[in-house]
């Protein structure tokens, strides 16, 4: 081995580990990153055949990135920082292999339900939806609808009004409050339409809960593929819905025929009540959980904002309407 030397002040940068690799070989092929042990013992490979590394910018959670073995491409996902604070990597590998098992998302590969790292398959020639495609909505509301009607069970639960007021206390007591002058107003709101809605007889079962444009894979084939079950659990299909809508940022008519698309024949006032009660509760949800995480340091940018719009506009629509105490 020699040394070689380079003015002082000369800095490098390196897009991928390829450019590393093509730079200082003996850095990257002698190196024992824990990320690399990941994905050679799980594909059984070594170290050096793993390459062509690019770095996946969509996710408000975690850090992902493509790499390529012997002429295939996977998805390694890294967990963001904060993020065991609010998940179970136990049951999301539980959620994992049931989505898989069922044919709802068969990218998934493997997951450490200790240190929350997982590999997927990377799916070729995909798109996410186009939230103005009614026909985009149809492929979505059909693997929902699918999933629902499975009845299928968990033994946990996810509960968008007692989940956020989880993370509430967490801002509260560890991450120096809230600075929203409007929060208390609009959990109120929120509130009275998760009340409301309670006893409306929509039974729990496995959802996925964060259903938003980015987590769904439509392919050329005509596949349609949900990704990304961190949040999964016995829920209520409202979240499934909800999520969705509230990442569309729609109007109530718009809203309201996506509701009735998912429904069907059992569509009725109750039930049209029920799924607009929790696009506000899972978007007060969402925005409750976005500002948990730029206190943890994350940019949520757009989302942040998004998410309270649509908490506030749905809560404050159906307390108006409907004159809810």
């Amino acid at each position: 081995m020699e040394i070689k030397l380079y003015p002082a002040g000369t800095i490098f940068e390196f897009d991928s580990l390829d450019e590393l690799r093509q730079f200082d070989h003996y850095y990257v092929n002698d190196a024992h990153s824990k990320i690399m042990r990941n994905i050679a013992k799980t594909l059984d490979c070594n170290e050096q055949e793993i390459n062509h590394f690019e770095v996946i910018k969509e996710g408000l959670t975690n850090t992902s990135f493509v790499f390529e073995l012997r002429g295939k491409k996977y998805v390694y996902r890294h967990p963001g920082e904060g993020t065991e604070a609010i998940i179970s990597r136990r049951h999301e590998k539980e959620a994992l292999e049931l989505a898989k098992s069922i044919g709802v998302d068969p990218s998934y590969i493997y997951m450490d339900e200790d240190r929350g790292w997982k590999i997927s398959h990377f799916v070729e020639g995909i798109r996410s939806p186009s939230y103005d495609s009614f026909e985009d909505s149809k492929r979505i509301l059909e693997v929902l609808r699918n999933l629902h009607r499975k009845n299928l069970s968990v033994d946990w639960e996810f509960r968008p009004w007692e989940d956020a007021a989880g993370i509430e206390e967490i801002l509260l007591t560890e991450k120096g409050g809230i600075a929203d002058r409007e929060f208390d107003r609009l959990k109120e709101d929120v509130h009275k339409c998760y009340r409301a809605c309670e006893g409306d007889g929509v039974s729990m079962r496995f959802c996925h809960c964060d259903t938003y444009g980015p987590n769904w894979m439509l392919t050329e084939k005509g596949d349609t593929i949900l990704i990304d079950w961190e949040y999964a659990g016995n829920a209520d299909p409202g979240c499934d819905l909800g999520a969705y809508i509230m990442d569309a940022m729609w109007d109530v008519p718009e809203t309201e025929r996506f509701i009735a698309e998912y429904c069907r024949e059992e569509y009725n006032d109750t039930l049209s009540f029920h799924f607009l009660a929790y696009t506000a509760l899972i978007s007060y949800y969402w925005y409750v959980w976005a500002l948990y995480r730029e206190a943890c340091g994350a940019v949520m940018g757009a989302s942040l904002y998004n998410w309270h719009v649509m908490a506030k506009k749905y809560s404050k629509y159906l307390v108006e309407k409907y004159d809810l105490q």
